[in-house]
């Protein structure tokens, strides 16, 4: 059984929404788009400046800023900024982006004062609900892949719902987050299910050596891959449907296509039943291999 640790940051959900306004995301809250505006173009110039793409930052950042009861910004800029731009970082280097994210923080807290303790609060229907199915769902994913790809333990991040339902996973840091939403944004998908398709993605890193890809196509493969696990658990504990309807809603829900696509579903739901097929008991292997098939990772 994967145990959780569940971490309500403040600092992680800045950044979070400033990572999605950088990418050009639609921001649900429109308040909270107008205010972040300002700061999140601050932190992209000096981002700019020192070289570093805003992706990649985000990418270490948000993670550690959840490592900590209490972030330091100039801490967490030196490393994230060295981390994000593979070279080590002189002190002073960092201090300006440091101004950048304590202006970012400060911020959310004006429009936010005490989030830490109000996602506690909200989260509390995704735990009850986890501690109910999630279990099941990751067992089910395992034996659609292989128990070994699932994790002994991971960290759960619940940030504030910028984007009214979203996650990403983060292999390097074994660590997942989630948008604490009050409510699914989508009857037929519960965030419950996203949950776990995030954690299942965490095991995948330790396969990454035995295959031939950039980084970036790996990743794009690992949350491909898990989709259809996903959703066929979810169906075993009866918490969503396995079938082309909900394939499709899912790649939207979860930020696999921009809109509906019948191509990538129909590539996904081949390639599953394709593998499917095979006689190997060796589904960790099997799975990778059938996961270089997937034609649709260029999208």
């Amino acid at each position: 059984m994967t145990q959780l640790r569940w971490i309500a940051s403040g600092e992680a959900s800045a950044l979070h929404a400033a990572a999605a306004l950088a990418d050009g995301r639609k921001i649900v809250d429109q308040r909270l788009t107008e205010t972040l505006a300002e700061p999140v173009e601050r932190l992209v110039l000096e981002l700019g400046e020192q070289g570093a793409a805003p992706g990649a930052f985000f990418e270490h950042a948000i993670p550690l800023a959840c490592q900590v009861d209490e972030v330091d910004p100039v801490g967490l800029a030196h490393l994230a900024l060295a981390r994000s731009t593979d070279r080590p970082r002189a002190p002073g280097e960092s201090y300006a982006l440091a101004a950048a994210l304590m202006a970012l923080f400060r911020t959310q807290e004006r429009i936010h004062p005490d989030l830490a303790n109000q996602l506690r609060v909200r989260m509390a229907p995704l735990v009850e609900q986890w501690e109910a199915r999630g279990p099941g769902l990751l067992a089910a994913i395992g034996r659609m892949t292989d128990p070994g790809l699932l994790v002994k333990q991971a960290d759960v991040a619940v940030v504030y719902p910028a984007l009214g339902g979203g996650g990403a996973a983060s292999p390097t840091y074994n660590l997942v987050r989630i948008e604490a939403v009050l409510a699914n944004p989508h009857a037929a998908l519960p965030e419950v299910v996203r949950l776990g398709w995030l954690i299942a993605q965490l095991g995948l890193k330790a396969s990454r050596s035995a295959v031939d890809l950039s980084d970036i196509a790996f990743e794009r493969f690992a949350r491909l891959a898990m989709v259809p696990a996903a959703l066929e658990a979810a169906e075993h504990v009866e918490l969503a449907r396995w079938d082309e309807s909900t394939l499709n809603l899912a790649l939207v829900a979860w930020g696999l296509a921009d809109e509906t696509s019948p191509q990538l579903a129909s590539s996904l739901l081949g390639w599953w039943e394709e593998r499917r097929l095979s006689d190997s008991q060796n589904y960790r292997t099997r799975f990778l291999d059938r996961l270089l098939n997937v034609k649709v990772v260029s999208r």
